[in-house]
């Protein structure tokens, strides 16, 4: 089962996500205990043991699904890829115009072949990088292995963002440090195919909206949709959502998008009022920011449209995110 460790650094982020979840209502009072991070580095493990633990190189798809996410687009995001030494990906750059260029540039960098696990490596070359960075997104699968001992390089530094992959034990003590001590969250995952949804939930973070809404379903064949549904408290002008799995074989989609009131559709993407709904879509995830929303319940249909093996069951992750943000 998903291994979920949140490790906060202030009771101020905690009333954040309560306040938020609880109705919309409540979000702006809670929203001044916390600012948006727009200038992000990202640390990415790219030592060789993440050929075994990510041999499907999820963490490029769980860092694509960051760039595409909707909302990101004015973000400076750059990113260090690290192992035995570090060196960069990517300079910070505005996501927006560069998504494309992004992308190409991590798919060929990240391809598990740099040795063990310096993570003084890591945050010292990070913070010549990026020195304005107001954020980082540390992912790794691994703890600090150098024969000179971790220097606590986070300190001093802008808020972590964690992702574990796998780590236990002392190593999972030191990821929540760093994380505490900084003012970030720690998400501990068992197994690579979780980095894409850890991702998302770090976004929500980094972006100071609420815990994402999390569903998960499984499917045994293609286009037989399974339905859900969100309560939209007023107030709520936009959700951002993302569609992930594990095997880029499958596809997945969303559709029948409609809020409904009283029994009665008032919005939905096709007639009535109409919503507005675009989406991103990787290899393994699909990206999607419905807008123009009123009070109700949002009602949504997913469905596999294409499935690598029959029968098989293949677990999708849904995640929401409600907003007053239009």
């Amino acid at each position: 089962m998903l291994s979920r460790v949140l490790a906060t650094a202030g009771a101020a982020v905690i009333a954040l996500a309560a306040a938020t979840t609880s109705g919309a209502s409540e979000q702006g009072s809670a929203a001044q205990a916390c600012t948006p991070k727009n200038n992000i580095e990202a640390i990415i493990d790219d030592s060789q043991s993440m050929s075994f633990t990510d041999p499907s190189l999820l963490r490029v798809r769980a860092m694509e699904l960051f760039i595409d996410n909707q909302g990101n687009e004015r973000r400076t995001l750059g990113a260090t890829e690290f192992g035995s030494d570090a060196q960069a990906v990517f300079p910070p750059q505005t996501i927006g115009p560069n998504r494309a260029s992004m992308k190409s540039v991590l798919g060929t960098a990240i391809q598990a072949d740099n040795g063990a696990t310096d993570y003084n490596d890591a945050f010292g070359f990070a913070a010549t990088h990026n020195p304005n960075a107001t954020a980082r997104i540390f992912l790794t699968d691994g703890t600090h292995t150098d024969s000179t001992p971790y220097a606590n390089g986070h300190r001093g530094g802008p808020p972590v963002y964690v992702i574990g992959l796998g780590v236990l034990g002392s190593g999972q003590t030191v990821l929540q440090e760093i994380a505490s001590e900084t003012g970030g969250i720690y998400r501990g995952v068992d197994s690579a195919g979780e980095l894409q949804s850890a991702m998302f939930d770090l976004n929500a973070a980094i972006g100071c909206l609420a815990t994402p809404i999390t569903f998960r379903n499984t499917f045994t064949s293609a286009n037989r949709p399974q339905n859900r549904s969100v309560r939209l408290p007023a107030g709520v002008r936009s959700v951002n959502a993302a569609l992930s799995w594990e095997n880029a074989a499958d596809r997945f989609d969303i559709g029948g998008i409609r809020v409904v009131r009283g029994g009665k559709v008032v919005a939905r993407a096709s007639a009535v009022r109409k919503l507005r709904v675009t989406r991103r879509r990787g290899a393994t995830f699909v990206t999607v920011k419905i807008s123009r929303l009123v009070r109700g319940k949002l009602r949504f249909k997913l469905r596999a449209t294409r499935l690598s093996s029959s029968g098989a069951g293949v677990e999708l992750t849904t995640q929401l995110v409600r907003s007053r943000r239009g």
